[in-house]
Order: C-alpha cells, then structure tokens, then sequence
C-alpha cells in the first residue's frame, strides 16, 4: 500500500517528466550564445548531420537529465527529513468530562505541559512554576476545598428559596493535561493517539482461524434454574459439515468423544491431564453426568467401512459448565440462611493493555464502556512489574516478597496456603471459576508449581493442556492466536460466558484472563476489538450485568518494544485499564459508592484498593464482616470510598519505580553521580545472580557489565522524612545488550555505615530477552541472564 507522501510524490515525477520533455524540444532563440547554463555544439560530431538539429536534441537530453536527478535528490532528501507512514483509519474515541460537582483542586490555571525535542525518550517534567512550592498549591487547594464545604453548609440551611452562591471555578476538579493532581501525585494526561506512538502502531483485522464450520458444537441448558431442575449437555454432531472436513477420495467418518479430567498429583497436578475412554457416536448424543468438565472429539476418514487405512480429519476440545453436587448442597445451604441475593462479581483481564493503549487500539471497546454507564479509574497504577505480584495484590492483598515468603509458588503445594479472595467467596456461599489462556505462562504456573488442587469450584486449566497438546496451533507474536477452529482468547470468554449465565441468579466469583492477543504486540489487541465488544454485549443481553459487579481490566501495560523507549511508553506500563460496572439495584442502594466512584476516577488506585473492595462486596452481603485490610497496604481501602484527595504513591505501598506521580527532570547522564548509582545497580544485579549460581557446579549467566547509558533524571525530595534524592535511569549492558530501567533512592544524610543507595521496586527489561536466558528457571532472574554457551551451541 503506498503511504500519503508517496501518493503525493508520483504525479508530481510525471507532471515534471513531461514538461521537462516539452521544454527540451523548443528551438533555441537565434544568436543563442554558449554562455554560462547553455548547451555548447560539439563540431567533431556534426557531420552528416544539421548542427543546431544535434545541438538541441543533446541539450534537450541535458536539461531533462538535469531536472530528472534535481526531482529524485529532492524526493531522496523528503524521505530522509519527513516521517512516512500509513495512514491509520482510527476511531476516535469521545471520553465523557467530570461531573462538575465533584470535589477538588478547582480555581486552578490549567498547568502548560510542555516537552523539548527529546521527549519522546525521557520522562515528562511537571513545568517547575507549579512545583517549586508545593505549599502554595497545597493552600489554594485547601482553600478550594474549605469554599466548597462552606458553599455545602450554606445548601445544608438554605430553605428559604434564596440562591446560594457558588464556586466561581471554571475548570474541572482536576486541570486540563492531567489525569490526577493533588500534592501527593500529578499524573500526567497524554494523547493516546500521537505522532510518536501511532508510527509503531497499526491496526490489525481480525482473521477467522479456519474457514471450515466445525463439526461438533455443544449445546445445553444454560439457565441458573438448570442448576436445580435440568442439567442437559448435547454433543451435536453436524452432520451437513460432514464433506467439508473430508478429503474428496473419502467417503465414510468415525467420530468418538474422551472425557478430560485433571489427573497429576503433586509437583504434576496442573500439568496432567486424562482422557477417558473413546465412546463413539454417528448423530447427536447426551453426554452422561459424569462427564463434567469438557470432551475431546477426534474422526477419522477413510474410503469405506471395512477400510483398515484411515486418516484423522477433525479434532476439537469443547469445555462446558455443569451442576456440580457439592457446589449445589453450598448454594442451597446459603440461600435458606440468607434472604438478601449478594452481589456477584465477574472478572475479566487483559494482559499488557494500558489505559491508552486501549483508547487507541480497542476504540469501539472504550467507547462502550464511556457510552454505557462503566466507572473508569484513570489513576489505577500497578504495584510491581509483570502479571504475578499484581494479580497477587489483587487476590491476596500480599506483595510480591510476601506471597514468595508465606506461599512459594516454586514449592509444591505452598499456593494452597495463600489466602485467595476467592476462598473467602466459597466460604460465603459463592460459586467461583478461574480461567486462563496459554498455558505454558499461566500466572501461577511459568516457573512454578501451579496448584495441587483446584483453586476453585471450575477450572479451565485441564481443558486448556488438552486443547493445546492436541489442536492444531497458529501462533502471532509468538503466542497461540488460534487453537483449533476458533481464537484462543474466544475460548476463554465462551467459558466466561457460560459461567456467569449458568450462574447468573446465584452468588458467583469468576476470574478470566487472557494473554494471547495482547502480551507481546501494542498493535495485536485491535483486532479482538469488535469482539471483545461483542463479548460486554452479551453480558447485557445475557442479563449477566443484572446482578454482577464486572471488573474489566488489565495488569500493566506493553513492558518492553520499542513504544517502551517512548514518553508515553513509560507511563503506559504502569498505567493499565481499570473499569467497574455495578447493577442498577446495587448503585440505589449504595449510592455513596457511586459517588466514591466518581470521585475516585480521577484519583490514585491500585490493586491494593481492588483486594479491599472485594474484600467490601463480601461485608455487604452481610455473610462476613471485619475482613482485615490488604496486608501489604494497610492505608488501601474500597473503591467504594472516596480515596483522600493528597494520596501518595508512598502512602499506598507503590514503590517509586512504579509510580507515576514522580516529578522527574533530565540531568547530565555522564555526571559522576549517575555512573556511582549505575555501578551500584549492576553489581546489585550481579550478587542476585551469583546468589541463585553459588551451589552450581557450573555458571549458568555471564556477569553484566555496563556498555551505554540512555537517559538520566533525578527527583529532590529534601524536605522528606528521610531526605532523599531519586534517579531513573536506563542503561545498556552487555554481554546480550540487554537494555535496563531502574529507579534508585539515594538517601543523602544516611549514616556511613548503611550504603546510601536502594534499588526501588524491581529494575525492568526494555527489551526482549526470549532463548538468551533459556538456562534460568527463576523468572524475575531470566531478564538479567546472559546464558553462557558452549562454542557452537
């Protein structure tokens, strides 16, 4: 496809070719000199021939020569000085503005957010006017704040008909350019859709995985009354589809279904799985109840019946949720103790998709979620670096060094001991579901043990290694886009889907997740776009949303590629979307939720707040009470309250590596600070490896050292309690090239016997790593490990 310069450059080659021609056969005027820019008549070479005949043909060639190389030297100089691209058809999508009577920092002049030519490598610099004194600022707001409570009470006792005054604010509670300000955190408001960002970015179409229907389809009642009175799933079998799926020399077919079971113990129980007995079937059959989780259907073709030669042509994996006894006697027991129908909640995740990056490359998605009435958190920042201690934040409430401390997930059987929200539902009377794509990177199970026994109540996982192992696969961005007739992704949500409509008149806890479209590409998630929209429609349509508080949202952003070197690259990572939706019976009975919630859209959450509103959906259903906040963020609370509008990220348990309130400014990155903290940093990562190395009888990873620095900022805390300066730095290492970020906390008046330097957070990897640290089996080491090699392994 020819980008827009192109386009523009052709026809102006041809107009020029033709008038050059044109001008080149015009007869010089009589008495044409050979002065300076004319052609001179070479006489050797007129013999035979009339001179001012040659002298024009060869000047005519000259000039159109000339010109010609002139239009080429200046299109070759365009392509070296103006940015080409494809133009992007790109929805934009419409974000619905604050509601104008909410609290906040009103009055305010809207703060001039201006970036110098380097931007798009460095982190943005809050202008200086509005920082030098954050006293000031703190004033105004308290002075805004203590109007707004006046012109409150004032409304409180004005029941005389008068008009109570109101703020004479123009802006909105938080100014134009930022997505949080307070004197706690100023999170800055970038265009999903710049220059910088949209050339590494395209959109993609979403492709059918096979252009054959399947054969087999399941079908069943899907109403939560099946739970107590019909519990009916039909294999159909297609038999029209037939000829589709047989080569043309074939003409006879033999299907037969396997039940899937989980069957590993211990160090095996999430990696094994059983396949029953092959029972055979010609037309639509009634699966038995024991068949409870999913099936595998395998055919085979072959010229006749008698034919011993027979060729497999169709395999599929159909998972489907049935009434389980033990889950039914727990909803029973419940619903006769309680009168009052609790709250389910649904959860639904994305890997690696920020609040921008949703914007721009899920538009139709967003802009259901503003068009229908979904609470957005636009200051949701992530606690630590990828998928794990982020999800563990969410359902534990512990952080990284405390879930791998109380329940190693790399110890067999130590998950179980963690305390999962999700027990706390089945303790309450839920039902409850876990779903996950890919099974290799599973949350619980890259580089570790997974669970001994099923987390919850239904568990995709055995379908899913079934699937895998036995479907044909297509990978895009070296994940599993397609397995077997339909997008890896779309399995999980059919499943999701089928849970909470089975479920949907009775209490239920569902998480799902998926990493296949979104995990390593910014570009991949556009084309699950329309799809996952049609996913939230048929919540709605389903009547799923009736009933649930739907949580749909992600754990990070895009961790490394070449968006992460960018301005907003940074900022994507650590900010991921995060939408609520609540039923309508719920927000009249709650209405200083509602309130909380919008009032919070624009202050700083993180998954510490997510663990504690569950934690709050519990209480409300009156089934439990006085549940403790998140251990490892004792000052996180519900987003069912209003977070305090000063919040900072030291407050609420995110390390300054992660967070985004930080004020940092670009200095010199050959100063001498800069190289001592860098030094620090690699020998920091250096002792982990030895660490992890010092019982081996050989060295997996070579020692790093530093090749190149990137970038250098620094942000001045003095007036802390412990005054203190913080560098973000990015540097390249070698042997690999490994390319680093680190934030480090250098504490300027600490005692001389304690080192002066703390690595804050985890350092990130900017870029891929993949087979480089295929020998290391400890995943937050495998980003620093340059994998020593045999010559010519």
């Amino acid at each position: 496809m020819r980008s827009g310069n192109e386009s523009d450059w052709e026809p102006l080659l041809e107009t020029d070719a033709k008038s050059t021609s044109s001008s080149s056969s015009r007869r010089p005027p009589a008495g044409a000199g050979s002065g300076p820019g004319t052609c001179t008549t070479n006489r050797r070479d007129n013999k035979g021939h009339h001179p001012l005949h040659h002298h024009q043909e060869k000047c005519g060639r000259i000039k159109l020569g000339v010109l010609v190389a002139l239009v080429f030297i200046t299109f070759y100089l365009s392509l070296s000085t103006i940015s080409i691209r494809p133009v992007v058809h790109q929805m934009v999508v419409t974000i619905p503005d604050d509601d104008e009577d909410l609290p906040g920092p009103r009055g305010l002049a809207s703060p001039k957010v201006v970036f110098d030519s380097s931007t798009n490598q460095i982190i943005p610099v809050i202008p200086n006017s509005m920082t030098n004194n954050p006293h000031v600022v703190l004033k105004q707001q308290q002075q805004q704040q203590q109007q707004l409570s006046k012109h409150s009470s004032n409304d409180a006792h004005a029941d005389d008909g008068s008009t109570t005054p109101t703020s004479n604010a123009t802006t909105n509670a938080v100014p134009k350019g930022f997505l949080v300000w307070g004197p706690g955190c100023k999170i800055l408001d970038l265009d999903p859709l710049a220059d910088d960002v949209m050339r590494l970015f395209h959109k993609e179409q979403f492709v059918p995985c096979s252009t054959k229907h399947p054969l087999t389809t399941i079908d069943q009642a899907s109403a939560s009354s099946a739970v107590a009175t019909n519990d009916t799933v039909v294999l159909r079998f297609h038999r029209d589809r037939i000829a589709s799926h047989l080569p043309h020399y074939m003409k006879y077919i033999e299907c037969c279904y396997q039940s899937i079971e989980r069957s590993g113990i211990n160090e095996k129980a999430d990696k094994n799985f059983n396949l029953s007995e092959c029972k055979y079937f010609s037309h639509d059959v009634q699966l038995p109840p024991n068949v409870t989780n999913g099936v595998m259907v395998r055919c085979k073709g072959s010229v006749s019946a008698t034919s011993k030669t027979r060729k497999s042509v169709y395999t599929n994996v159909h998972a489907f949720v049935r009434a389980k006894p033990a889950v039914r006697e727990r909803l029973d027991r419940y619903r006769d103790s309680y009168k009052q129908r609790p709250l389910s909640v649904l959860m639904v995740g994305i890997d690696s998709i920020s609040r921008l990056n949703l914007i721009r490359a899920m538009p139709h998605t967003a802009q259901h979620l503003y068009d229908t009435g979904w609470f957005e958190l636009k200051g949701y920042n992530k606690i630590d670096d990828n998928t794990f201690p982020n999800l563990m934040a969410i359902l534990t409430g512990y952080n990284s060094t405390l879930a791998y401390d109380t329940c190693n997930p790399r110890k067999v059987g130590q998950l179980e001991t963690c305390p999962f929200v999700w027990n706390m539902f089945t303790n309450s009377g839920y039902v409850t579901a876990y779903a996950e794509d890919e099974a290799s990177i599973n949350t619980f199970n890259y580089h570790k043990y997974g669970f001994v026994k099923p987390p919850t109540d239904y568990y995709l996982r055995p379908m899913a290694l079934a699937a895998e192992k036995n479907l044909v696969k297509k990978l895009k961005s070296s994940l599993t886009m397609c397995l077997g007739y339909e997008n890896y992704a779309d399995f999980i949500y059919r499943y999701a889907l089928d849970f909470a409509t089975f479920y949907k008149d009775e209490p239920s806890f569902g998480l799902f997740w998926t990493n296949t479209f979104s995990h390593n590409d910014i570009s991949d998630p556009s084309s699950m776009d329309l799809r996952i929209k049609y996913y939230l429609e048929q919540l709605d349509d389903r009547g799923i949303l009736n009933n649930s508080m739907v949580v749909f949202f992600s754990d990070h952003g895009l961790r490394f590629g070449a968006v992460r070197s960018l301005l907003t690259g940074w900022l994507e990572e650590r900010l991921p979307f995060m939408f609520l939706w609540l039923p309508e019976w719920f927000k009249e009975q709650h209405p200083e939720a509602v309130q909380a919630l919008k009032i919070n859209r624009n202050r700083l959450t993180n998954p510490y707040d997510l663990h504690a509103t569950l934690k709050h959906v519990l209480e409300l259903s009156e089934r439990v009470d006085n549940l403790p906040p998140p251990f490892s963020c004792p000052n996180c609370q519900s987003m069912f309250q209003e977070m305090p509008w000063n919040r900072s990220c030291e407050e609420t348990s995110i390390a300054p590596h992660w967070c985004t309130c930080s004020n940092f400014e670009k200095i010199d990155k050959s100063a001498k600070i800069v190289h001592e903290v860098i030094s620090f940093v690699i020998d920091s990562i250096n002792r982990d490896l030895e660490d992890h190395q010092k019982n081996l009888t050989k060295k997996l990873c070579a020692k790093i050292q530093l090749k190149s620095i990137s970038l250098a900022k620094v942000a001045r805390y003095p007036d802390a309690p412990e005054p203190h300066t913080d560098y973000l730095l990015i540097f390249d290492a070698k042997p690999g090239s490994g390319k680093f970020e680190t934030t480090v906390r250098h504490y300027t008046k600490r005692d001389q016997s304690k080192t002066p330097f703390e690595v804050t957070g985890s350092i990130s990897r900017l870029n891929e790593y993949a087979s480089q640290s295929e020998c290391m089996h400890v995943d937050y080491l495998r980003k620093y490990c340059y994998c020593l090699r045999k010559k010519g392994g």
